[in-house]
């Protein structure tokens, strides 16, 4: 019923922000909720959480443009870089002949989506805690808020907590060579850094990258993907999508 009240102009944000008083009152945050036949574990003090609560849905647009992409390219391994809680993975598990390898480096995030993908049965998601960049070593993630799930590398003065992690390049954690790859990147700022580190799994195999990028880095990125031989395909708002190799486009999309 909420999904549905939430959609009306009037209740668009009366609804998220009654809540949001109500948990902060009650401390009643932690939600279980099934959606599409997966059961998840929510924290609703998080604006994801709490609006995937509320809305039943995430990013649908860029979510269902991956999710059509996958399907028509026989896209065989999906990489969700920066995966948070997982919800992309955990949705996208659905497929059950995608390979899914989640990449997190906060080990709160890591650990619940392990526990939903038990409490699922989920066979084809793999987890790995740890950030993706150009070195291996560790480094300091800073939160915005004491609870929040999502975390930067990039200090400003409203971090309010930090976490240390692990760090390494995607080209030394796994080899994976002649296969069709969708990889979801969506790292706060952190975008160049993981391209390079990742560049032998870019050369080696047909991809397409649905990455986020902020304006600032956007020049620099993109001539970096369009050196190592990928297409602008789509872009929407900061997120757009390259590919390597000639890909099928939904019909229903306007790229």
């Amino acid at each position: 019923m909420i999904k549905f009240l939430i959609k009306l102009p009037i209740l668009k944000r009366a609804i998220p922000s009654i809540y949001k008083k109500y948990i902060l009152i009650t401390k009643n945050f932690l939600k279980k909720k099934k959606i599409d036949g997966i059961k998840y574990k929510l924290d609703t003090r998080h604006l994801i959480d709490r609006n995937f609560y509320l809305r039943e849905n995430y990013e649908d647009e860029l979510f269902f443009w991956a999710k059509n992409l996958i399907t028509l390219n026989k896209i065989n391994i999906f990489l969700d870089i920066g995966s948070c809680w997982g919800v992309y993975s955990l949705r996208l598990s659905k497929i059950k002949k995608l390979k899914i390898l989640s990449f997190d480096p906060i080990t709160a995030n890591i650990q619940r989506l392990d526990e939903m993908i038990k409490i699922n049965r989920i066979k084809n998601i793999r987890t790995f805690n740890t950030a993706l960049g150009n070195k291996k070593g560790q480094v300091k993630f800073y939160g915005l808020e004491n609870f929040t799930p999502n975390y930067t590398l990039y200090p400003t003065a409203n971090e309010k907590n930090f976490s240390i992690c692990k760090i390494d390049k995607l080209d030394n954690l796994m080899k994976i060579r002649n296969n069709y790859l969708y990889l979801k990147v969506d790292i706060e700022k952190s975008e160049y850094p993981f391209l390079v580190g990742a560049i032998n799994t870019l050369k080696k195999n047909n991809v397409i990258i649905q990455i986020e990028i902020l304006k600032k880095n956007k020049n620099k990125i993109f001539k970096f993907l369009k050196k190592n031989n990928f297409e602008y395909i789509f872009g929407n708002r900061n997120d757009y999508i390259f590919s390597n190799f000639e890909i099928k486009k939904p019909p229903e999309i306007s790229f």
